[in-house]
Formats: C-alpha cells, sequence, structure tokens
C-alpha cells in the first residue's frame, strides 16, 4: 500500500481540530466534509484512515531534521555540516538547547493533534455502515496507530499524559498530569494485545504495507524489552516466529529495495514513492558525496567500520587471528560492511571513490559545487538506502525506498536478547542471532558464551544488522550507555586518513586521529525536555523532566 496523503481539510471537518467541535457542522465552503458525512461513508473513512499511516515517523523525511539519521547523533555517524546552531545536528549532539527551543517539541504537538484525531476516530468508528468486518480492521489499525503515537512520546519524553477521550476546549479535565512511565507502558501493552486480537497477519497484494499482528506484537515486545520483562518480550517475539508469516530475505540489500508487497522480512515500514508531491523524499540528495551533487550527511565513523568483523574468520579485527590486513583494511569484512557503507576504492555509481586525501569526494571543488560543509568528515559516505540509479541533480527526481519500522530480522534479535536476559544463553539464543549472521554470510558465533558474553555478542549483532536504522540511539538509552557512547570526551569520534601515491598505485592509512566534533549526554538526556509553551499553559499540570527546569 502507498499510502496516499489527502488535504485533511477537504476529507473531514468536524475531525480534524478541537474548534470544529465548539461550531455547528453546516460549514462553508461545500467542498469540506461534516461529521455525519465522514462517518456514513465507510470509503471516505477507509481514506481518512490512511492519513493516520502519515504520522509514522520516517527518517527518510527527518525526526530531528529533514536530513539527518538518528544516527548522527550517535558514535556511528555524524554530519559534513559545520553549524553549530541548537537546531543543527551537531548542536543536537552537543545538547546546545533547552526547553525553550527543543526540536521535538513539534513531536509534542503533532503526536497529540493525531491521538485526539485518533481517539474521535475510535469513537465514531463502530457505527460507521458498511462491512463491519472492515470497521474491526480499521479500528485495529488505528488503535495501533495511536499506540504508536505514544509510543513515540514515551520513548523522547517519558511519562506523558494518557487521553483516550475527544477532549474539547471546554472539558474541565482539559490538562492532564502525566502518567507514570509504568502506566505507560502498561497502557501500550493493553492496546497492542486489542489490536493484534483484530489484526490479519497478512494482506493481499493491493493492501500490502498495512499493519498486520506481527506489527502489533512486534511493539509490544519492544515495550516488554523497555520494562525488561525479558520472559515476557522472549515470549512475544517467539510468538511472531511461530506465525511463520515472515522470513528473513536472502540478500541483505534487498531488504531496503524489496516493495512491501512481496517483502516478508519487513513487517512494518513508512510508504514511500518517487512522487515530490507525495511520499517522495530527498535522501539520496541529502546524504550522497558531493561529487554527486549530494550533501554528504549522515557520515559513518571509523568507530563504526571497526565493529565489522572479518569474514571468514568471523572475529574482530582487533582479535590477532581474525585475518585482518591492515594494509588491506577493506577487505574480507563483514558483508554488511560493503552493503552499508562507501569507503576509499568502493565502486558507486560505476566509478572509484576517491576518499584519500585530495580525492574527489573529499576535495572543495567551486567549479563542482564540492564545499567544505559537504564533504565527509570521516572519510566515508553511506551507501545504505541510497539509489545509485538516481540521477539526484535532477529537480524532479524523489527517492522512493520505504523507510523500515520493523522487521523480522530486528523480532529474531529482540529474543536472542530477551531470551538471554531471562534464561541465559541457551540454544535458541544461538538459532535466533545465528538466523541473523548466516543470511549476511557471516560464520555462526562461537558455542560456549555464558550470559554477559553473549551479551556482548547480541549488542555487536544489533549494531551492525541494524545499522543507520535509529536502534543504536535508542539501544545506547535503553541499556544507559549513552553516557559513554555519546559524549566526545569518553568516545571521540575517529576518522580514516589515507595517502594516495599515484605513482606506485598504494595507498596507507590512518584510523587513529579524530575529530573536532562536541558531544554531550549527561544523565538529563536519556529524557527530553517537555516544551516550554506546554509547561507554562494556564491550568497546566506537567512537570518538567529532571535536570530541564528552567
Amino acid at each position: 500500500m502507498k499510502t496516499k496523503i489527502f488535504a485533511l481539510s477537504i476529507l473531514v471537518c468536524g475531525a480534524l481540530g478541537f474548534s470544529s467541535c465548539k461550531k455547528g457542522l453546516d460549514l462553508e465552503p461545500n467542498d469540506r466534509l461534516t461529521d455525519q458525512q465522514l462517518w456514513s461513508n465507510q470509503s471516505l473513512v477507509l481514506m481518512y484512515t490512511n492519513n493516520f499511516y502519515s504520522q509514522l515517523p520516517s527518517e527518510f523525511n527527518g525526526v530531528i531534521s529533514s536530513s539527518w539519521l538518528l544516527s548522527s547523533l550517535t558514535d556511528d555517524a555524524m554530519v559534513s555540516s559545520t553549524s553549530t546552531s541548537s537546531s543543527s545536528a551537531r548542536g543536537i549532539a552537543n545538547q546546545l538547547f533547552d526547553a525553550n527551543n527543543s526540536p521535538l517539541t513539534s513531536t509534542w504537538n503533532n503526536r497529540y493533534t493525531y491521538i485526539r484525531r485518533a481517539n474521535l476516530y475510535l469513537q465514531n468508528i463502530d457505527n460507521v455502515p458498511g462491512d463491519q468486518q472492515l470497521n474491526v480492521r480499521l479500528k485495529a489499525e488505528v488503535r495501533f496507530l495511536r499506540a504508536y503515537y505514544y509510543y513515540d512520546l514515551v520513548q523522547w519524553f517519558g511519562g506523558v499524559p494518557l487521553i483516550t477521550t475527544a477532549q474539547n476546549y471546554d472539558d474541565p479535565d482539559l490538562f492532564r498530569p502525566r502518567n507514570t512511565i509504568d502506566e505507560c507502558y502498561d497502557f501500550l501493552t493493553s492496546e497492542l494485545d486489542l489490536a493484534a486480537n483484530d489484526l490479519p497477519s497478512s494482506y493481499s497484494t493491493a493492501d500490502a504495507g498495512r499493519i498486520t499482528k506481527q506489527a502489533a506484537m512486534a511493539l509490544k515486545c519492544r515495550v516488554q524489552m523497555l520494562k525488561k520483562d525479558w520472559t515476557s518480550a522472549a515470549a512475544t517475539a517467539k510468538a511472531i516466529m511461530d506465525l511463520g508469516k515472515n522470513s528473513l530475505l536472502a540478500n541483505y540489500t534487498s531488504v531496503f529495495t524489496t516493495p512491501a508487497a512481496t517483502n516478508t522480512e519487513v513487517i512494518l515500514s513508512v510508504q514511500h514513492n518517487n512522487n515530490k508531491d507525495e511520499r517522495g523524499t530527498q535522501f539520496d540528495l541529502n546524504t550522497m558525496s558531493p561529487y554527486y551533487g549530494g550533501s554528504g550527511s549522515n557520515c559513518p565513523t571509523q568507530n563504526l567500520v571497526d565493529d565489522y568483523e572479518m569474514k571468514t574468520t568471523g572475529k574482530a579485527i582487533t582479535d590477532p587471528t581474525s585475518g585482518y590486513d591492515p594494509t588491506k583494511p577493506y577487505l574480507n569484512r563483514d558483508p554488511r560492511f560493503d552493503a552499508t557503507i562507501l569507503y576509499d576504492n568502493a565502486v558507486f555509481k560505476s566509478r572509484n571513490m576517491q576518499m584519500y586525501t585530495g580525492g574527489q569526494d573529499v576535495t572543495p571543488n567551486t567549479g563542482l559545487g564540492i564545499t567544505t560543509d559537504k564533504i565527509s568528515p570521516t572519510g566515508y559516505y553511506l551507501k545504505k538506502f541510497t539509489n545509485e540509479s538516481l540521477n539526484i541533480m535532477d529537480a524532479n527526481v524523489r527517492s522512493s525506498y520505504n523507510w523500515p519500522l520493523i522487521r523480522y530480522a530486528e523480532v529474531l534479535l529482540n529474543y536472542a536478547e530477551a531470551q538471554n536476559e531471562a534464561v541465559g544463553a541457551d540454544p535458541s539464543v544461538y538459532n535466533a542471532i545465528n538466523a541473523v549472521r548466516q543470511r549476511a554470510g557471516m560464520p555462526v558465533v562461537a558455542t560456549g558464551l555464558d550470559q554477559a558474553q553473549m551479551r556482548n555478542v547480541i549488542r555487536h549483532e544489533r549494531r551492525i544488522e541494524l545499522a543507520f536504522e535509529g536502534f543504536r540511539y535508542w539501544d545506547a538509552k535503553r541499556w544507559k550507555t549513552a553516557e559513554q557512547w555519546f559524549s566526545s570526551t569518553t568516545n571521540p569520534i575517529k576518522k580514516a586518513t589515507i595517502t594516495y601515491v599515484a605513482s606506485t598505485n598504494t595507498r596507507t592509512y590512518d584510523f587513529t586521529k579524530t575529530v573536532t566534533y562536541n558531544r554531550s549526554f549527561l544523565a538529563k538526556h536519556y529524557l527530553f525536555p517537555i516544551p516550554q509553551a506546554e509547561m507554562i499553559k494556564p491550568g497546566s499540570k506537567l512537570t518538567q523532566n529532571s535536570g530541564w527546569e528552567l
């Protein structure tokens, strides 16, 4: 399903905002729908449902920015832009904002706008005439989507007010205090159970991409992992595996290029197309090397590169028996390295990348529009999610790959982590993680690991398999390792410095240098501040997150 975005003002009036609840429904102009017209026409309700999908977070459109993935706030990547303003990726990574100018103010507002619309939807859908089985399914879809909006808020802000009715401006309980984080977790698991019960496990080709039972179960598993309810999380992931409706694709790269209708691995994705007026994105333009006309965002770090193991042995490059050759550092690495990262001499668009000092991809050239703020500071560009066939210089061209929100590889890794935490490294843990590794062409994990050793293996595998899909950011917060990983003092960003001698066609590599890049992560940064504009509203009952008080 390529979700089409409709003008909400044309689709519905009464369902859109507080003001419509206070006015009559016989409004002009006549191209607007009344509540009665909407909720009496199942076809219109089906179209309106699609608009809720548009609020699923796609990093191709930017959560923090339209140009940057969340990975650029971690030790996996950084941006080429040298701006250090409070709204820039560097400024956000260095926490140069407060409750007055938080980059997530719009996220808070948008989420609650759509939560209210979902509440109104859920109050009306049962009485829509037509196919009642369709109503049941649509209700479950919107119930899931409302849960996802709340999940998003909880991830960013912690406990938030749980509102399940469509409030009016004159409601006496319009302003609610924040629910506790445990109350939010319990609400999410309950809502996702209700949604899963009424959702199908598959759809016809025409509806491919809609929310399935597995999507609701997978999101529930994430919540259970946040709660550290490991036994329940393992059981939920195992239930998805036992359904047998999803499987790993044979090729890692194809996971991100295969359409939803035939993609058995992606359980839920944000649907995009190549139409610039609909759901096309500019991810390729934002990400590719400036040599091709790109802006060079989301540049992988040497820190991440160093974590890719050797393909033949499955060992870290720091292991003297791994087979790593420092004179050929990119040779025979985990195949996901070649699928994810553009490095010196890698072939891209039928050309060898020049990442060495003086090379075309890292040297300013005013004639080609290659400026300093577009050049990779790390010596790498991102390959994953990019489309080599696109001519990004064409103003009408848009990127069309879907953003993967939930995929089966994550379910397997979630099971491995939860089961390992619950009972230790039993055979089922090995089976789950080895399935992911073997699909990538990597050797199986060494046997005989204890719980702590397996924990490290699983965390490594999540970093590599799910690279640039947002998980490094959320995993570090969940594991409480962000203070160490995301600080320039404890974990500086490393880069590749390469010298090329044309006369002998030889290269020398130095991976010890670091990038001047101020990053900060303190205890208060595990949560973002509640927007100050919400805190100071007359009647507000909100309390600020610790450390963000003004």
